[in-house]
């Protein structure tokens, strides 16, 4: 290869990397459900590198790409931040599914359009829905629950099961990123949410 050529590769390259890096210092990530997927933290310093977090409040309770949480943990949470309820209700099991959907942010396939950011979002480890209308429905997604006046994410798991004329629906809940909850106060805040929504 001639020194002309290898001029021309690098310069080609560098502007290559130029423009990959100018479209990253944008403010227009990629997310799935509230994940920043193109945020990149330095590794070392935890700095952000392409994104000011004073800017997109949002991202403060999230992990971005290096792993490494821009929020620090308060000292009042308990646990591993996972927990679990059951609910029986009167309600029958498609009915149950329907108040679910529009009372929490469990999203179905067809709430999904043909675009990359969606089809990476029903990829997401959150996301789950299966259904067998009149049997049973899974469902997992990102959710918020204020708990004190501050709002924290988590995954949200309702496994919706038919039972009589009613249905049984079991509860999971996991932080989402760095745990920034007590964990009873948080099964508190989401039965009593729950039991409204079924009403």
């Amino acid at each position: 290869m001639t020194i002309q050529a290898m001029r021309w590769t690098h310069l080609v390259g560098a502007g290559l990397v130029v423009v990959a890096i100018s479209g990253c210092a944008t403010t227009d990530h990629v997310y799935s459900g509230s994940h920043c997927l193109t945020c990149i933290n330095n590794p070392i310093t935890g700095e952000p590198i392409n994104y000011d977090p004073n800017e997109n409040p949002g991202l403060e309770e999230q992990a971005v790409a290096s792993g490494q949480p821009v929020q620090k943990v308060p000292e009042d949470v308990t646990g591993n931040g996972r927990g679990s309820f059951r609910i029986e209700s009167e309600v029958d099991v498609d009915t149950a599914y329907a108040r679910l959907r529009s009372g929490f942010r469990f999203r179905a396939p067809s709430d999904f359009l043909d675009s990359l950011s969606d089809r990476m979002a029903q990829r997401d480890v959150a996301y789950h829905h299966d259904a067998n209308p009149g049997s049973f429905y899974r469902l997992s997604d990102y959710e918020r629950q204020m708990i004190d006046g501050r709002e924290h994410l988590i995954i949200l798991k309702a496994q919706l099961e038919r039972s009589g004329s009613g249905s049984r629906i079991n509860v999971e809940f996991v932080p989402s990123g760095t745990l920034t909850y007590n964990v009873d106060e948080m099964q508190a805040a989401l039965q009593q949410r729950f039991d409204t929504v079924l009403r």
